[in-house]
């Protein structure tokens, strides 16, 4: 990895050995005869009251949601949250919990994620699943940072998309845990065009959208500490995958090997929790269009256009302050840094960077709503979901 990354992990590691502390307090403290706002009263009507009730069995939330954005213009949805505590994980604070977000815009697109994490054994075992279904315009620049900072080389085409990853974990000593996974993803294409902005395109790049599926198994190694996975506070995450992986393009296999730190540090006295980040995706082999490393979107370096940039290898770390600020209302200031290139030692040449602010509100447990607002280096775009970003 490049020397800029490698002085940045370092940073990271010593961060890693810092103190933590206990709970977070708001900036302003709620009066104890406080009453309910017109808006809490709105969420508590969809099952968003705030606190998790787990003599519900499963403790539900539907949040209706609208959005606007250039590929899928107008659109509405609705988010489905879920919390719950298994038979053998009674004792643990922290519930496991699920995520349903659908959607519909103007322009016909269509889709639905569902993200899970359940807690078993009192913590011991874990599984997680993240899924996609989609059908909706997605953007295309091609391979690299220059390819995708040319305007010209915009396309914009149609994706079906059907994609699962579900991991199972095994703790072995303390935090320490190791897992396994899988990945299927299929993804066809049709109807590619040059946006309407875009006076020459390059046809060149439409021979790249080919239809394909791939699949593969990966094993894990996990250190975890984190009070709360949705909204950590306090504690340390560090992961390492590496996966094989084999696709119908052109009948190749590729390896993709993803690396994590994330650390989080209540600043008591000060308000508020510094949540850090670092993540690089590597790639060898074959790797067919899809599934190429890529910066953007509502998870990384938001600002840029999910799909823009992507290319063999993806390196990026980000800073946020979480700040909450009263009653179930909080705020998040972020930056941060990240590049792609074809070889490890093309990280330092185009760095690109991203700074943000967010609004958050409380509707289970520690399960947050966020709006963020990102800016990138021409482009500024809304974020509007459930869960944190890291």
């Amino acid at each position: 990895m490049s020397s800029k990354y490698l002085t940045c992990l370092s940073v990271s590691t010593c961060l890693l050995l810092s103190p933590i502390s206990v709970a977070v307090e708001p900036l302003f403290a709620t009066p104890a005869d406080a009453q309910p706002t017109w808006l809490d009263n709105a969420f508590d009507f969809v099952g968003a009251d705030g606190g998790f009730d787990p003599s519900k069995g499963v403790d539900m939330s539907y949040i209706p949601s609208v959005f606007y954005n250039p590929e899928q213009e107008f659109g509405g949805g609705a988010l489905i949250i879920g919390l719950y505590k298994t038979d053998s994980a009674q004792g643990m604070e922290q519930p496991s919990s699920f995520v349903i977000n659908s959607y519909i815009s103007t322009n016909l697109s269509i889709g639905v994620t569902f993200d899970n994490t359940t807690f078993l054994n009192n913590g011991d075992n874990r599984f997680e699943l993240e899924s996609e279904v989609h059908d909706e315009p997605v953007v295309y620049y091609g391979r690299g940072y220059q390819s995708a900072s040319n305007r010209d080389n915009k396309v914009l085409y149609t994706e079906t998309l059907i994609e699962a990853t579900p991991r199972w974990y095994q703790r072995i000593a303390d935090a320490w845990f190791v897992g396994v996974g899988g990945n299927v993803t299929f993804v066809d294409t049709r109807n590619p065009e040059i946006g309407d902005e875009v006076i020459n395109g390059n046809p060149i790049l439409f021979a790249d959208l080919e239809s394909n599926t791939s699949f593969g198994a990966f094993i894990s190694a996990r250190y975890d500490s984190r009070d709360y996975v949705e909204n950590t506070q306090q504690g340390t995450l560090l992961q390492v995958d590496v996966g094989a992986h084999y696709s119908t393009l052109d009948s190749a296999s590729f390896g993709q090997y993803e690396i994590e730190a994330a650390h989080f540090i209540d600043l008591e006295p000060f308000p508020g929790v510094l949540a850090m980040q670092g993540q690089a995706n590597l790639t060898s082999g074959d790797v067919p269009w899809n599934r190429l490393p890529d910066l953007g979107g509502a998870y990384a370096m938001r600002g840029y256009i999910l799909g823009r940039y992507r290319d063999e290898q993806m390196a990026m770390m980000q800073a946020e302050y979480r700040l909450p600020i009263y009653r179930r209302w909080g705020s998040v200031f972020w930056v941060g840094v990240g590049s792609i290139g074809e070889q490890l030692h093309q990280l330092n040449d185009d760095v690109m960077s991203t700074y943000g602010a967010g609004l958050r509100y409380r509707l289970k447990g520690r399960i947050n709503l966020r709006a963020d607002l990102g800016v990138g280096e021409d482009e500024t775009l809304f974020y509007f979901n459930v869960n944190e970003v890291f």
